[in-house]
Formats: structure tokens, sequence, C-alpha cells
């Protein structure tokens, strides 16, 4: 009985700190924290909803600046409570998780949706960091649904290294214009391994025409030929614009052992001539 008491007051202590779907009501918690050392916040939001008799978790986080100064990386996880042999532990849900930068975006915006199993109990944590343009690095982490000690998120080398590479560029032919992939890293982020990456388009201020940026993960399979490389689903964003440059950055999970590269692909119409080009990295994995 003594055993089973202190289970159950483990399993209230957490639902104190966060929602259970079963009891969850549709109301929106909200937290921002101020990055220290930074004018900067960081803000994480959840709200479940019953729709047609299932539950939905939704949510999201944000960075902004005063000035919109500074490289921002937002990583925005949802995590599941278990207990495992008497200890209450949160995990990263698989699939998840968003994560983006470092970028110049600002504000810089994140959000998501998942089914939630009704009797779990969730809980949403953001990770803010943002770089200024001298070096300073402030970063803080938010729980809108937790009290009292906040928990922490962080982004640290996977078993004692970070794989990076670097990024490379491609001039296209016949326009004053280059599309570069930004490099590659796969850090881990609380426990979770993220593939890090993005791409730009450079043009010089005569060319005017319609332009598209897009940046793509891809994964190796098999296939009838040695390296068969798959894009991998939702790993793709795109833009388009007349401005003379463009820019794309995320991240997403990933697999150790798998092996991934990225491309950045552009379009380009100048003098009524369209060029595409891509560049991308070279095969890499966690």
């Amino acid at each position: 009985m003594k055993k089973l008491s202190s289970l159950i007051l483990v399993a209230l202590g957490a639902l104190a700190l966060a929602g259970a779907a079963s009891a969850q009501s549709p109301t929106l918690q909200e937290k921002t924290l101020q990055i220290p050392g930074t004018p900067c916040s960081a803000t994480a939001w959840d709200y479940y909803s019953t729709v047609n008799g299932i539950y939905t978790m939704q949510y999201g986080g944000g960075v902004s600046c005063a000035g919109n100064v500074g490289q921002k990386t937002l990583d925005v996880v949802p995590q599941v409570f278990n207990l495992i042999k008497g200890q209450p532990l949160w995990f990263n849900i698989s699939g998840d998780g968003r994560y983006q930068g470092p970028t110049p975006i600002s504000p810089l915006r994140l959000s998501g949706a998942r089914a939630a199993v009704p009797g779990h109990i969730y809980r949403l944590v953001v990770y803010g960091q943002v770089t200024l343009s001298n070096g300073k690095t402030g970063s803080v982490t938010v729980c809108p649904s937790c009290s009292g000690v906040q928990p922490q998120l962080s982004i640290a080398p996977a078993k004692g290294f970070v794989y990076r590479l670097p990024p490379s560029t491609v001039q296209m032919p016949g326009v004053p214009c280059s599309v570069s992939q930004l490099g590659v890293s796969f850090p881990t982020i609380n426990g979770t391994p993220v593939m890090q990456y993005g791409g730009d388009l450079s043009c010089a201020s005569g060319v005017t025409g319609p332009k598209t940026l897009e940046i793509a993960a891809q994964v190796a399979g098999p296939g009838p030929s040695r390296f068969n490389y798959y894009t991998i689903n939702g790993s793709t964003l795109s833009t388009t614009s007349s401005r003379p440059y463009l820019i794309l950055s995320t991240g997403r999970t990933v697999y150790i052992g798998h092996p991934y590269r990225v491309l950045a692909t552009a379009t380009v119409t100048y003098k009524g001539k369209t060029v595409t080009s891509t560049a991308h990295s070279i095969t890499s994995g966690p």
C-alpha cells in the first residue's frame, strides 16, 4: 500500500504540472519569458480540444526580438508523461517536434497538432535561443502548463559530437544569381537527434523577375542503384518572390545511422529565360 500511495502522489504531482487529455478543458495556456541578456522573449502555448470525440493537442511557440535583431533558434517539443520503475519521466513525442534556426526571421513562430490519448498526461516545452551581432547568446526554456521550476531543454552534441557539413554554392548559368545550401548540422535536442538545414538564393539587383527557392531533406534507401535518395514527407519548404535575396531554414527529427542530404533548388526568370539550379550537401547522418 505504501508503494501504491507513493505512485499515486507522483502521478498527482505530475498532473499539477501538466494537462491530462481526458480532463483538459479547451482553454489556451500561454507563457512568455524573457531571454536573458537579449532584447528578446520566447513564448509557448498549448490548447486541448475535442472534435467528434477525438482529443487534440494544439501547440506552438515563438521567439521575437525588439528591432528584429539576432539569429534565432526555436524548438517546440510536446512531451508525454510516464512512470518507469516508479520514476516520473517525460518523453519527447517522436515526429511531433518543430525545429527551426538559426535564422534572422522575426518573429520566428512554429506550431503543430496531434491526437491526444485520453488519460495520458502531456506538456509542451519550448526552447528559444538568440545570438546577437556581437556574438552574445541567450536562451530560455518555456513550459506553459508547468508550475514552479521550469524544465530545461538544451542543444548538445550527440554522443560527444555534432555532425556538421559545410555550405555549398552553385552559380546559376546565364543569370547573375547563385543558390546555396547553408550547411547541415545534427545536434541533439533534449536527447532527440535533429537535422537543421537551409538554403538561400542571391541575385544581382537588376534581376527583377520572379524567383522561387525550395529546400528539402532526403534520405537514402533501396533502389535500382547504390545511392537512391527519397524526399522526406514534410521536409520541403518553398517561397516565391521578386526580391533579390531569398532564404529558408528549418529542422526535423532524424534517425541515427540513416544517410541524409539536403537540396536547395532555385528557379529564376531573367530576360525571358528561366533557369533552375540545385545545390546539395554531401551524404551525412547522425
